[in-house]
Order: structure tokens, then C-alpha cells, then sequence
């Protein structure tokens, strides 16, 4: 059994085997499956076991992880708001589209009660909007962003 030890002082138990390095206590793990480990599951509380322990990575994927673009929790509301616009404007579409339906095949027009209903209703979804934006802006916001990405994801499935 060799050990190799690097300017860090990180000493790694190997063992030769059929011309292969062999470092014992690691799991060799492809990058996608490592990678939805991470972002599926809640891993800041190992930060305190396990945050000091080194990590074998191939030199040119942590360059390329260096260099990707950085996700941001401004990136993270831009998408939140993204989110809301195309859910307001298929709103409206199939808003009209009941309208056009109800007029043309049922010959069922919506009077003035049903459209102070819709714009009430309209007006209430804005303030709730308005209000969540507001939550977006503290520090808790990020478990918001969190759970408005898991339901668009759901949604997008």
C-alpha cells in the first residue's frame, strides 16, 4: 500500500491493483449523479463533518465548474418573474378563449357581474404578487425561490 501526499498535507491510502490506483474509503461516482445528490437533498448540515475533507476531482471539470456562470438569487427572481409573466399571459388566453367559447357555442355572454368577479379576482392575484415580491426581498426569501422552482419544475414535467 502506497500513500501519496500532496503541498496540502492531504494523505490518500491507495492500492495497486491490475495496474490500477485504487484510493481506499473513496466511491468512484459519475459528475451527474454527484451533482443531483447535491442539489436534490439538504447538504449544509454536513458542512460541519465533512467540510475540511478533500475532494478528488479531475483538474479540467473543476476549471470548467470554476468557470461557469455563477447562480445567483437575482438570477433566481428574474426567473421568478419570468415565471409570473407567462403564467399571466396564459391566463388571459385562455381567459379570452372561455369567453369565445361560451359566447359562440353556449350563446352564454358574460355580463357585468361575471367581469367585476374576474377583475376582482384579477386585482387580488396582483396584491398577493405585489406582497410576495416583498417576502423575495428578505432573507428567507431563497426557500420561496426554492419552492417556486420545485412547483414550476412539477408544472414543467
Amino acid at each position: 500500500m502506497s500513500t501519496i501526499s500532496s503541498k496540502r498535507n492531504v494523505e490518500v491510502p491507495i492500492k495497486i491493483d491490475h495496474n490500477r490506483a485504487i484510493i481506499e474509503g473513496k466511491t468512484p461516482v459519475p459528475f451527474q449523479t454527484f451533482v443531483n445528490l447535491i442539489l436534490q437533498r439538504k447538504v449544509f448540515n454536513l458542512f460541519k463533518e465533512w467540510g475540511k475533507e478533500p475532494v478528488i476531482i479531475d483538474s479540467d471539470l473543476l476549471t470548467r465548474l470554476a468557470s461557469a456562470p455563477q447562480d445567483s438569487q437575482e438570477n433566481r427572481s428574474r426567473l421568478v418573474l419570468v415565471t409570473l409573466v407567462v403564467g399571466i399571459l396564459t391566463g388571459v388566453f385562455f381567459f379570452a378563449l372561455g369567453q369565445a367559447v361560451l359566447l359562440s357555442i353556449f350563446h352564454m355572454p358574460l355580463d357585468l357581474r361575471d367581469l367585476v368577479l374576474i377583475v376582482a379576482g384579477l386585482f387580488a392575484f396582483t396584491v398577493l404578487t405585489k406582497i410576495m415580491m416583498q417576502i423575495q426581498r428578505r432573507p428567507k426569501s431563497e426557500k420561496l425561490t426554492e419552492t417556486m422552482e420545485k412547483l414550476a419544475g412539477m408544472v414543467g414535467k
